[in-house]
Protein backbone atom coordinates (compact mmCIF):
# COMPACT_ATOMS: atom_id res chain seq x y z
CA UNK A 1 0.00 0.00 0.00
CA UNK A 2 1.30 3.12 -1.07
CA UNK A 3 2.32 5.89 1.72
CA UNK A 4 -0.93 8.55 0.37
CA UNK A 5 -3.21 5.80 1.36
CA UNK A 6 -1.88 5.01 4.31
CA UNK A 7 -2.59 8.59 5.69
CA UNK A 8 -5.99 8.70 4.03
CA UNK A 9 -7.17 5.25 5.55
CA UNK A 10 -5.95 6.84 8.81
CA UNK A 11 -8.00 10.36 7.93
CA UNK A 12 -10.82 8.23 6.74
CA UNK A 13 -10.45 6.11 10.53
CA UNK A 14 -10.36 9.32 12.43
CA UNK A 15 -13.75 10.62 10.91
CA UNK A 16 -11.41 13.60 9.06
CA UNK A 17 -12.57 12.59 5.73
CA UNK A 18 -15.31 10.46 3.84
CA UNK A 19 -14.03 8.35 0.88
CA UNK A 20 -16.65 7.90 -2.43
CA UNK A 21 -16.98 4.24 -2.33
CA UNK A 22 -17.46 2.62 -5.44
CA UNK A 23 -18.79 -0.53 -6.86
CA UNK A 24 -15.92 -2.98 -6.09
CA UNK A 25 -15.01 -0.65 -3.17
CA UNK A 26 -12.17 1.27 -4.06
CA UNK A 27 -12.28 4.67 -1.98
CA UNK A 28 -12.04 8.09 -3.77
CA UNK A 29 -11.78 11.22 -2.02
CA UNK A 30 -12.49 14.85 -2.98
CA UNK A 31 -8.93 17.25 -3.45
CA UNK A 32 -10.56 19.79 -1.65
CA UNK A 33 -10.61 17.46 1.25
CA UNK A 34 -7.22 16.27 1.30
CA UNK A 35 -6.47 19.71 0.53
CA UNK A 36 -8.20 20.97 4.12
CA UNK A 37 -5.89 18.56 6.21
CA UNK A 38 -3.14 18.84 4.48
CA UNK A 39 -3.09 22.89 5.29
CA UNK A 40 -3.26 23.96 1.52
CA UNK A 41 -6.63 25.41 1.66
CA UNK A 42 -7.95 27.39 4.40
CA UNK A 43 -11.32 27.03 5.25
CA UNK A 44 -13.56 30.14 5.43
CA UNK A 45 -15.57 30.88 8.66
CA UNK A 46 -19.43 30.32 8.01
CA UNK A 47 -21.49 33.53 8.02
CA UNK A 48 -24.00 34.46 11.06
CA UNK A 49 -27.40 34.12 9.85
CA UNK A 50 -29.96 36.01 10.87
CA UNK A 51 -33.50 34.42 11.59
CA UNK A 52 -36.40 36.42 11.48
CA UNK A 53 -39.94 36.05 13.62
CA UNK A 54 -42.61 38.13 13.49
CA UNK A 55 -46.20 37.88 14.62
CA UNK A 56 -48.73 41.00 15.11
CA UNK A 57 -50.51 40.43 18.07
CA UNK A 58 -49.50 39.50 21.48
CA UNK A 59 -51.86 37.03 21.21
CA UNK A 60 -50.06 34.87 19.34
CA UNK A 61 -46.77 34.60 21.05
CA UNK A 62 -46.70 30.91 21.27
CA UNK A 63 -47.00 30.92 17.70
CA UNK A 64 -43.92 32.92 17.84
CA UNK A 65 -41.93 30.53 19.74
CA UNK A 66 -43.10 27.65 17.37
CA UNK A 67 -41.86 29.83 14.85
CA UNK A 68 -38.41 30.24 16.16
CA UNK A 69 -38.00 26.78 17.09
CA UNK A 70 -38.32 25.43 13.88
CA UNK A 71 -35.91 28.10 12.47
CA UNK A 72 -33.57 27.20 14.33
CA UNK A 73 -34.00 23.90 13.97
CA UNK A 74 -33.73 24.20 10.21
CA UNK A 75 -30.44 26.72 10.58
CA UNK A 76 -28.73 24.08 13.38
CA UNK A 77 -29.68 20.87 10.39
CA UNK A 78 -27.59 23.08 7.96
CA UNK A 79 -24.49 23.71 10.58
CA UNK A 80 -25.30 27.60 10.39
CA UNK A 81 -24.32 30.46 13.05
CA UNK A 82 -27.48 32.09 13.76
CA UNK A 83 -28.84 35.01 16.01
CA UNK A 84 -32.76 35.62 16.43
CA UNK A 85 -34.36 38.86 16.05
CA UNK A 86 -37.94 38.06 16.60
CA UNK A 87 -41.27 41.15 17.60
CA UNK A 88 -44.67 40.88 18.17
CA UNK A 89 -45.57 43.91 16.54
CA UNK A 90 -48.82 45.43 14.44
CA UNK A 91 -48.35 45.97 10.56
CA UNK A 92 -51.49 48.37 10.74
CA UNK A 93 -50.67 52.18 11.81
Amino acid sequence: MASAEVYFLNWEKAGLITPLRLPKGRRRYKKEDIEKLLGMIEEKPKPTVVLYAKLSTKKQEEYLKNQIRRLEEYAKSQGWQYEVISEIASTVE
